[in-house]
């Protein structure tokens, strides 16, 4: 190449390899000042006298292009479409925070492989332009639309917690008949039991009866579902579901709306009522379409919503009718993304997405497709797979990334994501099937314990995720009551203070024997059934604790209680009528709540404390220690007991960090004039560790482990 043209194309801010024999990149230009300058934060700095690079090299120095290269490469073999395919504009940012805008091109020049790379970041902001006053407009049009969700989701909450306290249906009319929000209530079965204007209005129903005399929830559902196959899963779960669709009125015009369908669950844990709430989005969706093509995006993530994703899923498939290329989808969930949102915010909440997205985003091949789909899941479109199995390992790395910590709120916090994934060819494709499967593969994977990948299989047709069936069978076991209760004695290391138990619950089930709380108890929070259960072991260890009482024996009971019974509006009443009815003495009892049972809102939680107390009953925090901010908030509950938490006895004497951290709650805790209870010891020299250290009471297989209550009370009183 002439001195001339090297220099003209070095002006222009571009360096161009060739792809040599050996698969080096060759340089046939000289290097321009933007790439010396950007490789040297790497391992291996690109020099001037580097004629040849490896793709490693070049992967170090710009990682964005490791994923690009390997499309290069099937373009270079011939597997492909077009003459030339490129990387797409991506960002550099050098040590001062300048940022760069690059991209890359794979071509062929008179039969050699070519690899060009340019500098656009003068033309960038020119081409920026272009789109801005467009982006503006959508984002202004994003925003009355984000303000009209937290309408709708407020709305929809209000309802579910008039439902879920038991008022009349009645009462919620003066509520929602003027509001501008559809709202539809009705039973499981779809009977409509409430509706507003605003419905009738959407649907341009001449004849109110319509409404009563055929439910809306099946239209919903039967039009959700082109776009959201995995709505009646979801809702088949119990769980709240939202999401936009096209819906057709009275005279078949077509619209655009926005629903979310919210179950109300009774004491028994099962749904009396859906709670559906719907607005129209017709008009801000014309905007949109007028604006081309910047509807299709989401602004937070900045990444394809699931509008774009079913078009280009649907191109995809419909241009690979004749081929035998495999393709797979992968549907990622983040884990407890509810529970973060709630706790940190909107704002938080969102900054977390668009932190996923990139690093979703990031860690994908260049010729792969990711949208955003809504809340919080993502789908990936991955192509030219070699086997199956090494997909698995893809979802692996995104597991690695979605992992690291992010700052929130000045709180570093990790999260985790669930990840399923279906293969199909794509001459036989069905997009929705293909979704339904990983949508499907990714709920498994929530039930292997999350932060898992699961391949699809036909198997998990004829056997689909036991979280559902155990669930059901919860729900039976609440029926025909096939709890126990077992008691652990609280052996006092002190002077006598009395003898002390702990209520631990226990599901006689009928085809698995006894199982532990630890194989149930999280399905039962997460399906609401664990109010029901919570009330049932309160009721049973109360009336047990009487019975002791009769005889002579006043011990001290302990129940657990869990964070959705003390937020239950109707939790204390429920405590002062199982003390009236079982007749157990007020000053015999003493709850046990966790951490969680106050993040969300720690001073309605201290006030419900106070009232417990005033009855005169006490109270432990337990778990002490497993939680990230548990000195913060020590000083202010009113609690009367520390359980230290047994991942710290365990290790004891041996674990420096345990020893340290246990002295330190001890010493804390009588600081504050609580007492302390040391669960999980088993054996002499925790013990003794702990007794020298001044605990109060310890808990464990050292002493008891636990038995029901007939063999508690045979208990001699010199061994407790």
């Amino acid at each position: 190449m002439s001195k001339v043209l090297q220099d003209l194309i070095k002006q222009l801010g571009i360096v161009v390899f060739r792809l040599a024999d050996d698969q080096t990149l060759e340089s046939v230009s000289s290097y321009p000042e933007w790439l010396i300058h950007l490789s040297k934060a790497a391992d291996s700095p690109i020099s001037v006298d580097d004629t040849f690079l490896s793709f490693d090299q070049i992967g170090h120095s710009f990682p964005f292009l490791s994923n690009f290269l390997i499309d290069a490469e099937l373009f270079w073999s011939n597997e492909r479409e077009h003459d030339k395919t490129d990387s797409g504009v991506w960002t550099e940012v050098d040590a001062l925070g300048q940022e760069y805008q690059l991209e890359a091109r794979a071509l062929f020049a008179e039969n050699e492989k070519i690899l060009l790379i340019e500098n656009v970041s003068q033309n960038f902001e020119e081409r920026h332009l272009v789109y801005q006053k467009a982006r503006d407009m959508a984002l202004l049009n994003e925003k009355l639309i984000s303000e009209l969700n937290f309408r709708q989701r407020k709305l929809q909450s209000d309802i579910e917690r008039h439902l879920s306290l038991r008022n009349p249906i009645d009462e919620l009319n003066r509520t929602v008949e003027s509001n501008t929000s559809a709202v539809l209530v009705c039973l499981p079965d779809g009977d409509v039991e409430l509706y507003n204007k605003a419905l009738i209005n959407i649907y341009e129903i001449g004849n109110d009866q319509k409404i009563v005399r055929a439910s809306m929830l099946d239209k919903w559902i039967a039009e959700a579902e082109h776009n959201h196959p995995e709505i009646h899963r979801i809702l088949k779960s119990g769980s709240y579901w939202e999401g936009e669709f096209e819906t057709f009125d009275a005279d078949n015009n077509q619209k655009w709306i926005r629903l979310s369908i919210g179950p109300v669950k009774n004491d028994a844990g099962e749904i009396c009522h859906f709670v559906c709430v719907a607005n129209d989005l017709s008009d801000f969706r014309k905007v949109s379409d007028d604006w081309g093509n910047i509807s299709d995006y989401d602004f937070n993530t900045h990444l394809p919503n699931r509008r774009q994703f079913w078009k280009h899923i649907s191109q995809t498939c419909e241009s690979g009718q004749k081929s035998d290329e495999v393709i797979a989808l992968m549907y990622v969930d983040l884990d407890y993304f509810k529970h973060i949102n709630d706790q940190h915010g909107q704002f938080a909440g969102d900054f977390l997405l668009g932190t996923m997205a990139s690093r979703l985003s990031r860690n994908i091949k260049h010729g792969d497709y990711i949208a955003h789909l809504g809340g919080d899941e993502f789908v990936i479109l991955l192509r030219y797979i070699k086997e199956p199995e090494d997909l698995v390992a893809v979802g692996e790395r995104l597991l690695v990334t979605v992992s690291e910590p992010i700052n929130l709120d000045g709180t570093p916090i990790r999260v985790s994501a669930s990840i399923g994934i279906a293969t199909t060819e794509i001459s036989q494709t069905d997009p929705h099937s293909l979704l339904r499967n990983a949508d499907l593969a990714m709920y498994s994977a929530k039930e292997l314990g999350r932060g898992q990948v699961r391949l699809y299989t036909e198997e998990l047709e004829r056997n689909p995720p036991k979280r559902s069936q155990r669930e059901h069978e919860l729900l039976v076991a609440i029926e025909k009551q096939q709890f126990v209760l077992e008691f652990q004695p609280q052996v006092c290391m002190q002077e006598s203070r009395g003898k002390r138990v702990e209520a631990l619950v226990r599901w006689q089930h009928p085809e698995h024997g006894l199982l532990s709380p630890a194989e149930f108890v999280g399905i039962a929070e997460e399906s609401g059934s664990i109010v029901p259960i919570g009330d049932w072991v309160l009721m049973s260890a109360c009336v047990s604790g009487k019975l002791l009482v009769d005889s002579g024996d006043s011990t001290c009971v302990a129940v657990n209680i869990s964070a959705k019974q003390l937020s239950h509006p109707e939790f204390y009443n429920k405590l002062t009528n199982v003390l009236r009815k079982s007749g157990f003495p007020a000053t015999h009892l003493e709850i046990e709540i966790t951490e969680s049972s106050f993040l969300s809102d720690m001073d309605k939680a201290i006030d419900v404390l106070h009232r417990v107390r005033a009855l005169g009953i006490q109270v432990a925090l337990d778990d002490f220690g497993s939680g990230f901010s548990s000195l913060n908030y020590l000083k202010r509950l009113p609690v009367d007991y520390i359980k230290i938490d047994r991942s710290f006895i365990h290790d004891l004497p041996d674990d420096n960090e345990s020893r340290a951290i246990t002295t330190s709650v001890i010493h804390l805790a009588h600081q504050l004039n609580m007492k302390v209870i040391a669960e999980g010891v088993e054996n002499k020299q925790q013990l003794e560790f702990l007794r020298e250290h001044d605990v109060d009471f310890v808990q464990g297989f050292y002493y008891f482990k636990p038995m029901p209550l007939a063999k508690l009370t045979s208990l001699k009183s010199e061994n407790w």
